[in-house]
C-alpha cells in the first residue's frame, strides 16, 4: 500500500512559533503520510533544521497576492500535488493558505489551513487581507485552530462551519527543551542579585511592548534590582528606545534582538511576561511553563487556556497598572510564583506533548481525507 503524503506549504522559514511548529510537526511527522515541503522562498533561520531532516523544500515563486505570477504559482502548485501525489496539503500562513485553496480545488486535493492567531491586523496586512484570510478559511477541507478562542473567531466572525474547525494545540519536545536550557547561551547584562523577568515576541505592535515599558517604570523605585531582557525585534524598536531613554530604563529593559538560545534564556530566569493584545496559543507561553517559570500574561486568546487553574497570572490588555501589580504579586509571594512555575510544568507534561501532537495530526490528515469518525468539530483538542 502506498504511504500517503502531506505537503507542508509555508512562504518562507522565519524565526517564528509558525515556523518553529512546523519544524517540531516534521521531526514527529505521523509515520502513515510521508512529508513534503514547498515554500515561497527557501531563506529564513529554520531552513537548516529542515534541511537537516533530510527535506529539501520545493520553491514555488511568486511576487504577491495581486501580482500575476501568483496565478502561475497556483498552476505550479498544483502540479506539484499532482506530480507528488499529494494526498493532503497543510496550509501554514495566509499567503500558502490563499494559494494552496486555489491550488488544491485544482488537484483535487483535500487541504488543511492552519489559524494560530484571532485575526488581528499582523505587519503589512490590512482588512482586505483579513477578509481573503476568512474565505480561504470557509474553502478549505478543515481550519486547523490552536486553541479554542481562534475556533470562535472562525465560526462566529468568519462563517466557518462548525464541523470544519478543529482545535489542535502545539507541542513541545520537553527532551530536546530541557538540553537545550541546559546549555549556557549567549551572555546576558546582569549583576548579582537582579531579578530577570524574560519577555519573548518579535517587536510588532501586537505584542505591545509599549505597554511593558510603562509597567517597568511604574516598578523602577520600588524593584531598584528588576531588569526585562526582551527576545526579540521588530519595527517597534524605536519608539521602544526612545521612551526607555525618557523614562530612564535603558539598562532595566533589554532589547535583545533576535536569540535562538530562548530555552537557555527562559532557564536563566525568575519569571516570564507576555502583554500581547492579541495571541492564539503562544508558544513563548509554553515555553516559560516548560522552564517552570512563572507566568504574567494577558487575558486574551488562548492565554487563559494555559494558565488558568493557577498556571499563572492573567491581567487585562493595554494596561500597565493591572501588569505592574501582576509582576509586584509575583515578586513579593515567591512560593505562590514557584507554585505557579511548578503547576505549569505539569500541564505541559500532561497536555502539550509532541507525541500528543503527533497522534492529533495523524487523526486531522485521516478526518480530512474522510476516514475519521465524524466529530464536532473539536474532538482533536487535547482534554483539559
Amino acid at each position: 500500500m502506498r504511504r500517503r503524503t502531506v505537503a507542508h506549504l509555508v512562504t518562507q522559514f522565519n524565526i517564528g512559533g509558525t515556523e518553529r511548529q512546523l519544524v517540531e510537526r516534521l521531526r514527529r511527522h505521523p509515520k502513515a503520510f510521508a512529508p513534503v515541503v514547498v515554500c515561497n522562498h527557501a531563506v529564513g533561520g529554520f531552513l537548516e533544521p529542515v534541511r537537516a531532516l533530510g527535506i529539501e523544500p520545493i520553491v514555488v515563486p511568486y511576487a504577491g497576492l495581486t501580482h500575476p505570477t501568483a496565478a502561475l504559482a497556483v498552476a505550479r502548485l498544483a502540479a506539484v500535488f499532482k506530480l507528488l501525489h499529494v494526498d493532503v496539503a497543510h496550509a501554514n500562513d495566509f499567503g500558502m493558505s490563499v494559494l494552496g485553496v486555489a491550488a488544491a480545488r485544482l488537484s483535487n486535493t483535500r487541504i488543511v489551513v492552519n489559524r494560530v492567531d484571532l485575526g488581528h491586523l499582523r505587519p503589512g496586512f490590512t482588512a482586505l487581507h483579513r477578509r481573503v484570510e476568512a474565505l480561504a478559511a470557509r474553502n478549505a477541507h478543515l481550519v486547523c485552530a490552536n486553541a479554542e478562542a481562534v475556533r470562535r473567531v472562525c465560526i462566529d466572525e468568519e462563517r466557518c462551519k462548525p464541523e470544519r474547525v478543529v482545535v489542535l494545540r502545539n507541542g513541545l519536545d520537553l527532551e530536546q527543551f530541557d538540553r537545550l536550557a541546559a546549555a549556557p547561551g549567549d551572555p546576558l547584562p546582569r549583576e548579582p542579585g537582579d531579578t530577570v523577568i524574560t519577555v519573548v515576541g518579535n517587536l510588532w505592535p501586537v505584542k505591545d511592548h509599549r505597554t511593558l515599558v510603562e509597567a517597568a517604570g511604574l516598578l523602577k523605585d520600588r524593584f531598584p534590582h528588576l531588569r526585562f531582557f526582551c527576545a526579540g525585534d521588530g519595527v517597534e524598536r524605536p519608539y521602544l528606545e526612545s521612551r526607555l531613554r525618557e523614562l530612564g530604563l535603558e539598562g532595566r529593559v533589554v532589547l535583545l534582538g533576535h536569540r535562538t538560545d530562548v530555552p537557555s534564556l527562559l532557564s536563566r530566569s525568575d519569571a516570564f511576561l507576555l502583554c500581547s493584545t492579541a495571541e492564539g496559543l503562544s508558544n513563548a507561553v509554553m515555553e516559560a511553563m516548560a522552564a517552570r517559570l512563572p507566568v504574567v500574561a494577558t487575558r486574551v486568546g488562548g492565554n487563559p487556556e494555559l494558565l488558568d487553574g493557577g498556571r499563572g497570572l492573567l491581567v487585562p490588555p493595554r494596561n500597565p497598572a493591572a501588569l505592574a501589580a501582576a509582576v509586584t504579586r509575583l515578586l513579593l509571594d515567591r512560593d505562590e510564583a514557584r507554585e505557579m512555575g511548578r503547576r505549569g510544568r505539569s500541564f505541559v507534561e500532561a497536555e502539550l506533548t509532541v507525541s500528543r501532537m503527533q497522534a492529533a495530526h495523524e487523526e486531522l490528515y485521516l478526518k480530512a481525507l474522510g476516514e475519521a469518525p465524524e466529530t464536532t468539530g473539536d474532538a482533536l483538542r487535547p482534554a483539559a
